[in-house]
């Protein structure tokens, strides 16, 4: 921004002629949309501005998610700016007939910046991919300290290219390698992004990071990659019949670059064999002076308090159905509650889910309460076995992973197969 707008103005002009589905059509400013122009964005840009940095978004609402951010900078030293193209979902440069014009596209849109901008460092590539190949410390810098990896497409600046050196720098084996006016090197793996996790693709990047780094063994730069590309592969879940719901919603959190290898461990995982019953002919009699009130404070105000307390984020837990178990457990599960709260707030979790998991055993598997006065010894008949739903629920409460070994879904389960 050194010529100020007008330099801005360079930057947009190269941005607005980059094809009809990379051209913005819209503006962020401070979380507001409005219809992009080159003037109404002059006359806001203040908005944008705070200090001596100025970020805002340009959007193309072409695809799912289209834009581009740019962020300015005065008065450093390092990087005074940068521009972003967030291209979702990447499939788009998979398209039949459409893909390679559209990586064509990006091409030109870096060549442009780089042949009249100074550059530092630039790429393109799956985002998910790169992601994968960095530590909290790189995706903090701004530009790379070394060549750690290589991508789809990539663009080295004047001073990257001596540090490497220019002729072996412009020896590189590459798809496309253009030397651009002002010293900065473009160049290509492959023809479009597309197919970066393939073999032929890691083989193209392998061959080009040993080149740049002759300190790395070919063999394991590509076994690396070969590595990263299996997070890109499908893994039919198989998970144990009991819980396969829970599993499955707990793979909610698992971002692409570790649902493979949580599908893959989940695969193996089986929970303890419950342990929380007795023969029916075993359960102790009811102990308290009033059975129908007993039961009426489980049902009544145990299980309600948990209603309660999970209606926003379990609407199902409303219904008192079985369908809401699992959803129970993978709220419990993904907040790791029942471990961190307070002591008196644990107890009445305890309470409130072991009756409300007897009240669904109860209404919907025909079992018969025994209340007791002492809440770990209450059960619910269910055929020839009387369960402990308390004691379950204390168990579940230990830690996260206990949420999986001692679900409440599981538990019912078992009592339904009982009958």
């Amino acid at each position: 921004m050194d010529r100020g707008f007008e330099g801005l103005g360079e930057v947009l002009g190269i941005l607005e002629s980059t094809g009809e589905e990379f051209r913005p059509k819209r503006m962020s400013l401070k979380r507001r949309k409005l219809k992009y122009s080159r003037e109404k964005l002059r006359e806001r840009l203040h908005e944008a501005t705070f200090q001596n940095h100025t970020s805002f978004h340009l959007l193309c609402d072409q695809f799912e998610e289209n834009w581009y951010a740019l962020d300015f900078h005065e008065g450093r030293e390092d990087v005074r700016s940068s521009i972003v193209l967030r291209v979702h979902p990447f499939s788009v440069f998979g398209e039949p007939g459409k893909g390679e014009e559209r990586a064509l596209h990006l091409v030109n849109l870096v060549r442009a910046l780089g042949s009249q901008f100074p550059v530092t460092w630039g790429f393109a590539h799956s985002g998910t991919d790169a992601l994968l190949d960095m530590d909290d410390e790189q995706m903090r810098a701004r530009v790379p300290q070394s060549i750690d990896r290589v991508h789809w497409l990539n663009l080295y600046g004047p001073h990257m290219v001596e540090k490497i050196g220019r002729e072996r720098m412009l020896s590189t084996p590459a798809f496309l390698l253009e030397e651009l006016p002002g010293g900065a090197v473009l160049w290509l793996t492959r023809p479009t992004p597309a197919d970066f996790a393939s073999e032929e693709a890691r083989l193209a990047q392998a061959r080009a990071l040993v080149h740049l780094r002759p300190e790395l063994k070919l063999e394991d730069t590509l076994a690396t990659l070969r590595h990263r590309s299996l997070a890109f592969v499908p893994v039919e879940p198989r998970f144990d019949t009991d819980i396969a719901d829970l599993l499955t919603l707990t793979l909610q959190r698992s971002g692409l670059d570790k649902k493979h290898w949580d599908v893959e461990r989940l695969n193996q995982y089986h929970p303890p064999q419950p342990s929380e019953w007795l023969a029916a002919h075993q359960a102790p009699k009811p102990d308290v002076p009033d059975v129908p009130e007993a039961i009426r404070l489980y049902e009544h105000q145990y299980a309600e308090q948990l209603a309660a307390l999970l209606h926003t984020e379990v609407p199902s837990v409303m219904k008192g159905s079985p369908e809401s178990l699992p959803q129970i457990d993978y709220f419990l599960w993904w907040r790791g509650w029942g471990h961190q709260l307070p002591e008196a707030e644990r107890e009445l979790l305890v309470d409130s889910l072991g009756a409300y998991l007897g009240m669904v055993m109860v209404h919907t598997l025909g079992g018969t309460w025994v209340p007791r006065r002492q809440l770990a010894e209450a059960a619910v008949i269910v055929g020839d076995k009387a369960w402990l739903p308390f004691v379950r629920a204390r168990h579940l409460v230990q830690s996260r992973q206990a949420v999986l070994d001692f679900s409440l879904t599981q538990l019912f389960r078992h009592a339904r197969r009982s009958i």
